[in-house]
């Protein structure tokens, strides 16, 4: 390297050390300032992504979005009110930005009550109040309490009775010494019948009593002969019949 080129370098390096220190000179010199006494206000750049978003000003915790609170006003407005906070946090502040600068507001300087109103970032020397330019909350998480549930048990005691049902057949067998007494009605035959339609009731003829009693001109000697002559046919016939079987 030659003489001349180095020191063009050196020149260059003094130049550039020299800016650094005005600007820094100038910085310090322009501090941040605000009117509001809750807030404490910083020359950093600082947002929701850095590092050191909650570890600054005495903050604790983690970065809390915006989405989780209720509030109005705030990015592009010159003052933000938050109304509600995150049930399942310990919010421990707010930061408030503008550009380089920031206000942060502690918890305990904001009040446990809400609305927390009139936010706002600081200013760089005389200079009007900054619109809005980002802002968020640190909060560390609050342990639940444990749901308390209430569990009803309802208990049903089902009773069965085994009900066994005997069914007892008997059969009853009655004797009687008296037998049974079968009464058939059968319709007399044909031929009963004609022997019943044709039977003629002969009155007896009374013999004429000789003792003494008058004649009345009736003489039944003849039959009387006439019976003892089938007497004795038929007696003969069975004599016959008699021989033969023998």
């Amino acid at each position: 390297m030659t003489p001349l080129r180095r020191a063009a370098l050196l020149a260059s390096a003094a130049l550039a050390a020299v800016a650094s220190l005005v600007m820094a000179t100038s910085a310090f010199a322009d501090e941040p300032t605000t009117d509001d006494e809750r807030a404490q206000p910083f020359l950093r750049f600082v947002d929701f992504n850095h590092p050191d978003a909650c570890a600054v000003g005495g903050l604790t915790g983690s970065p809390v979005h915006p989405g989780r609170f209720t509030y109005s006003g705030g990015d592009n407005q010159q003052y933000l009110d938050v109304t509600a906070v995150p049930a399942d946090l310990k919010v421990t502040g707010m930061v408030v930005r503008a550009g380089d600068v920031f206000n942060v507001y502690l918890a305990d300087k904001l009040g446990d009550e809400l609305p927390w109103t009139g936010l706002r970032a600081p200013v760089l020397g005389e200079g009007d109040l900054p619109q809005i330019g980002e802002w968020f909350g640190c909060g560390v998480a609050v342990e639940q309490p444990p749901a308390t549930t209430t569990t009803t048990t309802t208990t049903t005691t089902t009773t069965t009775t085994a009900e066994t049902t005997t069914t007892t057949s008997e059969s009853t067998v009655t004797e009687s010494s008296t037998p049974a007494t079968t009464t058939s009605t059968e319709a007399p035959s044909s031929s009963a019948q004609a022997v019943a339609a044709t039977t003629t009731t002969v009155a007896a003829v009374p013999v004429a009593q000789r003792s003494g009693l008058a004649a009345t001109g009736f003489n039944g000697a003849w039959l009387l002969g006439l019976g003892a002559a089938l007497v004795a046919v038929g007696s003969a016939v069975m004599l016959v019949l008699r021989r033969r079987r023998a």
